[in-house]
């Protein structure tokens, strides 16, 4: 158990306005639609023959991904609407769709025209879009982040998954 306190202190102090979950004992579903379940299944399964690895995982999961997105009607159509009460502004709409031990699914939901900051999400997965267009710039960090609310950027034309490949 003191394990566990420490990895949540790691993460509170990465990401300080984040709240850390207690273990799961079930799933928790909130899309219930065939494709979905078949998705959802699917990573599951490869989370656990690719032993957690994160660039395989993704390797293998994407194409089972892109072919969930070119279905239509799995979604309900209140996660696919934007939210102008939640705490991300803009209208950004963020749903939970799936969470368990091993893997969350989320929709976000960005309203059309809307410009996010430069942001880095703290995390791994895969993005893909249901619906419209996104357009996207990404960065990579040059300097060490030593100053509050500067970073000196480069544009990257490889996405940062992509770049961890490489290494």
């Amino acid at each position: 158990m003191p394990r566990l306190k420490e990895e949540k202190s790691k993460i509170q102090n990465l990401m300080p306005h984040t709240t850390a979950l207690e273990p799961l004992e079930t799933d928790q579903w909130f899309v219930d639609s065939p494709e979905f379940s078949e998705f959802v299944a699917t990573a599951k399964e490869i989370i656990a023959t690719t032993n957690h690895n994160r660039i395989k995982t993704l390797d293998i999961l994407e194409p089972y991904f892109a072919a969930l997105l070119q279905k239509r009607d799995w979604l309900p159509e209140h996660f696919a609407q934007p939210n102008l009460e939640g705490g991300l502004g803009g209208g950004i709409g963020q749903w939970l769709l799936y969470r368990s031990q091993e893997l969350t699914i989320f929709s976000l939901v960005i309203p059309p025209n809307s410009i996010t900051p430069i942001h880095d999400h703290l995390s791994w997965g895969l993005v893909g879009l249901y619906q419209g267009k996104q357009e996207e710039t990404v960065y990579r960090r040059l300097d060490k982040g030593q100053l509050e609310g500067f970073g000196d950027l480069q544009e990257n034309k490889i996405p940062a998954i992509l770049e961890e490949k490489k290494r």
